[in-house]
C-alpha cells in the first residue's frame, strides 16, 4: 500500500470511527485511572521539538500501546509504529481496540513517507512524537523484566531525522496481563497468548531522559554498527530508565553481529 492510499484510508477510518474512538477513549481512561491507577512519571523529560519514543512492549491486550497512544502525554499525540498485521487499516482487532499509529512492516524495513509528516520539518504532523517498540517482541511473564535484542528501526529514525531518542518504561503491564506464551509465525509478528481478563496491577508510563546521537549524524553507519548502538545505548537507557521501579535483566544478541562505532557516543540533556 503506498502512503496516498494510506491517507485515504485512515481518513475514512478517522471519520467513520470518530464517535465510537472518543467514546472508547473516554472508557477506557476510566478503566485505566480506577482499575489500573496509571501514573505518568517524567513528562517534563519530552523534548519540545519532535522525538522518537523507544518502550518496552510488556504485556497483553496491547495495554501497553493503547496508553501510550492516548495518555502518555495530555496535550500531544504520540503515533506508534504499529506492525501493519494488527494495523486498523488491516485488522479488526487494530480497528476496535487501538485506533491509532501509522503502520510498520516486518519485511522490507522502514518506509520512510509514513514518518514524514511527523518527524520531518514543515510535515503536517510535525513536530511529532513517534513511538516504536525496538524489541519488535513481547516477552513471557517467565521474562517479564528482561529486555530482549533491540532491533536498529529506532536508531535509523533518530539519526534520519536528527531527533532525540526518549525512552519509555512500561511498568506493571506484564502482571496486569501476562503473556503465557508465542507461537512462532512464518513472515509476520508471533502469535501471543494471554487470559481473557486483566488484573488489577498498578500501571506507570515512566519517561527517561532523552539521548542524542549527533556524533553519528551524517555517517554512513554499517547495520552491525547500527544494532550496537541500539542495543549497548539505546537499550541500556530504557534499562536504566526501568530500573528505579522492577529490576532489569537483558538477552544476549547472538542473532545478529554487532561493531562498535568509531565516533564516540554522549548523552545531553535537553
Amino acid at each position: 500500500m503506498d502512503y496516498n492510499s494510506y491517507k485515504k484510508i485512515s481518513k475514512n477510518y478517522k471519520e467513520d470511527f470518530e464517535k465510537y474512538n472518543r467514546r472508547k477513549i473516554t472508557i477506557m481512561s476510566w478503566y485505566y485511572k480506577i482499575f489500573h491507577r496509571l501514573e505518568v512519571i517524567g513528562l517534563e523529560n519530552i523534548p519540545l521539538g519532535p522525538a522518537v519514543l523507544a518502550a518496552n512492549h510488556s504485556g497483553g491486550y496491547d495495554l501497553d500501546l493503547f496508553a501510550i497512544s492516548h495518555y502518555l502525554h495530555p496535550r500531544r499525540e504520540v503515533t506508534p509504529l504499529i506492525v501493519n498485521t494488527w494495523h486498523f487499516s488491516e485488522n479488526w482487532w487494530g480497528k476496535y481496540f487501538i485506533g491509532a499509529g501509522v503502520p510498520l512492516w516486518t519485511q522490507g524495513g522502514l518506509r520512510y513517507d509514513y514518518i514524514d509528516p511527523y518527524l520531518k520539518d514543515e510535515g503536517d504532523n510535525f513536530p511529532g512524537l513517534m513511538c516504536i517498540f525496538p524489541e519488535g517482541y513481547i516477552q513471557s511473564f517467565k521474562k517479564r523484566n528482561t529486555l530482549a535484542m533491540f532491533y536498529p528501526g529506532v536508531v535509523r529514525i533518530a539519526l534520519k531525522y536528527k531527533v532525540p531518542i526518549v525512552p519509555v518504561a512500561m511498568i506493571g503491564f506484564q502482571w496486569a496481563c501476562p503473556v503465557l506464551g508465542h507461537t512462532k509465525v512464518e513472515k509476520g509478528p508471533d502469535d501471543i497468548f494471554f487470559l481473557p481478563l486483566t488484573f488489577p496491577a498498578k500501571l506507570k508510563m515512566v519517561i527517561g531522559k532523552p539521548l542524542l546521537l549527533e556524533k553519528y549524524y551524517d555517517q554512513n553507519l554499517s547495520k552491525e554498527e547500527e544494532f550496537w548502538i541500539a542495543n549497548n545505548l539505546v537499550r541500556n537507557s530504557l534499562g536504566e530508565t526501568m530500573k528505579n521501579h522492577v529490576s532489569v535483566s537483558y538477552d544476549e544478541v547472538i542473532e545478529y553481529e554487532m561493531k562498535e562505532p568509531e565516533a564516540n557516543y554522549f548523552q545531553k540533556s535537553l
